[in-house]
């Protein structure tokens, strides 16, 4: 499952920012970046709530939980499986 958040994630970022796909790690700083703008992180949150049929609360929207890919990847995970 975490590699389909993952992917979804990365091909979200990589046509936002038109980074390769293959530069965009698991460790690579998402939140507070100019790797995407903060419109298009609250577009990845809707992406991430329909595609996962998941609710992300505001106050979710913090820096351990989007800070970087990898980071996202685990909070969708927990989001999922809770």
């Amino acid at each position: 499952m975490k590699e389909n958040i993952k992917a979804m994630i990365v091909d979200f970022i990589s046509v936002r920012s038109k980074i390769p796909k293959k530069e965009l790690t698991a460790d690579l700083e998402v939140y507070d970046s100019n790797i995407i703008s903060s419109l298009s992180l609250l577009e990845l949150v809707t992406l991430i709530e329909n595609q996962y049929a998941i609710v992300i609360e505001p106050e979710d929207l913090t820096e351990d939980n989007f800070k970087y890919i990898g980071t996202i990847v685990d909070y969708v995970d927990g989001k999922i499986h809770a």
